[in-house]
């Protein structure tokens, strides 16, 4: 079980985050190694340059047979010339970047053995728009855009408008628009080239004509622990994603920070591993509003958005040992992401001096997954965060939380479901009256998962760990306009562009709180 905290840490003066980057060596496929290995598996093979080596390996698992063993002794040679060795029966195709290297199928061309001839191919599919309820014409955010037959895609923004880069292969694939409550809508990717406004009927969820047998909730929440390892991939899975963090005071923006990041997806069924997170690129806004005597950041933000994963802890709700302090109930049957589910609300049973949840969670009818789950505090879980949680403040420093809300969604491939978007919605009133200060800070976290794949990796170097303990918007790095490049973001809604153009900055403290 892993209970979602919220830690505050109220001071006058922090240490800055110190920048990670990755160390500036020679292109990945050219760097010397030396490899031994007698009769071992090509999954050892790949696991001992990684340890020793710190070189990582992504590759589609229906590709390589990692069983197949085989005998190597080479010293001091390219990464390159092992990998051609290690796979020489096979036609297989290496890209290097930094530290990591994807083995996919096709042959190299001539030439190609750097990392710069490597890198992968600059996409030239741009497709963008805006979706709008069909009826009231209305832009609808937080709908999901993504490949019919790839784990790729990204979401609206408040102003209903998307981006989403595509590698080129992906240019007769086919888009799909989907949220709740409206009717499942496909595009080609081709005819969204030149973007335009795409509108999705409401309709009706609730399965009427459908026989729901008679079922309890305790059944239910048994089936789906029972299931996790099977509806839930058990395998390592490295993804790709955008994390972005906004803090506004009193209605104002004060801060906006970025980061594409890779997440270590560690197997589920396994609790005592953890996910791990590096960042790629991040940028932050210079604070583009003054703070009004104190500073407001949040601790471990990208790292702590990760917890959201309800399913890798079982949190309180889902969790055996504290099912008996919840009531539960079956609202409905609906239809969610193309999947008849059972609507399941859930609150706490009874006056319990122990921080739990109200919420709802949404669990397949027939494979028993969980697909989305939204549940915030309850009163005496506000109590706690705003008390016992602080880790540190002057006393003349009160801290109320407002509100602590969270929401997680799951989309599916290939039969197995995968995080797709978490979103942490924190506000609090921080007060000294002997400073006169009464204002409220608004923080929203969220993360987009933009793409999946299967990976050798067990663990990222230590020097690239985000971690629970680091302040993301104390990144020092400049706002540019086209930082983004290929990658793929959640786009900026309009109130949010406007803000990050405005450059001032001063404060005289720092209140620092942790999301979860």
């Amino acid at each position: 079980m892993s209970y979602l905290r919220i830690v505050l840490i109220i001071c006058t003066l922090l240490p800055a985050l110190v920048s990670r980057g990755q160390q500036q060596r020679a292109p990945v496929l050219d760097r010397i190694i030396s490899v031994h290995a007698d009769d071992r598996p090509v999954s050892d093979l790949l696991e001992q340059i990684t340890l020793r080596n710190g070189i990582f390996f992504s590759y589609d698992a229906s590709l390589i047979t990692t069983d197949n063993k085989i005998t190597l002794h080479l010293e001091q040679r390219s990464v390159h010339d092992v990998l051609t060795e290690i796979f020489k029966d096979d036609d297989f195709r290496f890209l290097g970047k930094n530290d990591h290297i994807i083995i996919s199928a096709g042959d190299l061309a001539e030439g190609e053995g750097t990392e710069t001839a490597l890198q992968l191919p600059e996409p030239v599919i741009l497709i963008s728009g805006k979706v709008i309820d069909s009826s009231t014409r209305e832009p609808m955010n937080y709908v999901s855009v993504s490949l019919q037959n790839q784990p790729v895609g990204t979401i609206t923004n408040a102003d209903g408008d998307f981006i989403l880069k595509l590698h080129p292969e992906y240019a007769g694939d086919t888009l799909i628009f989907s949220s709740l409550g409206y009717a499942r809508k496909k595009m080609s990717v081709n005819s969204l080239h030149d973007g335009g406004v795409i509108p999705l009927r409401s309709i009706s969820i609730r399965i009427r004509e459908v026989r729901v047998k008679a079922v309890s909730v305790d059944e239910i929440l048994d089936n789906l622990r029972e299931n996790i390892t099977r509806n839930y991939s058990s395998n390592y899975q490295l993804f790709s994603g955008f994390y972005r963090e906004t803090l506004r005071q009193d209605d104002a923006y004060i801060n906006v920070s970025e980061a594409a990041l890779e997440i270590l997806k560690a197997p589920y069924g396994f609790p005592d591993r953890e996910d791990k997170v590096r960042l790629l690129k991040a940028r932050k806004s210079p604070d583009v509003q003054p703070f009004h005597w104190v500073n407001f950041k949040m601790q471990g933000g990208p790292y702590i958005i990760t917890m959201l994963d309800v399913i890798r802890k079982l949190e309180t709700f889902l969790d055996p040992d504290y099912q008996l302090l919840y009531r539960y109930s079956i609202s409905q049957v609906i239809w969610y992401k193309n999947h008849p589910v059972f609507v399941i609300r859930f609150r706490p049973a009874r006056d319990i001096d122990f921080p739990l949840f109200v919420g709802e969670m949404y669990v397949d009818r027939e494979s028993y997954a969980l697909l989305y789950a939204s549940f915030s505090l309850d009163e005496y879980g506000l109590s706690v965060a705003g008390e016992s949680l602080i880790r540190k403040k002057p006393k003349e420093f009160r801290v109320k939380p407002l509100f602590v809300d969270y929401q997680v969604d799951f989309s599916e491939h290939g039969g197995i479901w995968y995080l797709h978007t978490a979103r942490a919605n924190v506000a609090f009133r921080v007060k000294s009256p002997k400073d006169k200060i009464n204002s409220v800070f608004h923080t929203v976290s969220d993360l987009l998962i933009t793409e999946v794949r299967n990976t050798s990796l067990k663990r990222f170097p230590v020097k690239e760990l985000f971690t629970v303990n680091d302040i993301f918007s104390e990144i020092s790095i400049d706002y540019d306009e086209d930082f983004w490049d290929n990658y793929n973001i959640i786009k900026p809604d309009e109130d949010l562009q406007k803000a990050v153009k405005h450059f001032t900055q001063y404060s005289t403290g720092d209140v620092i709180f942790q999301a979860r």
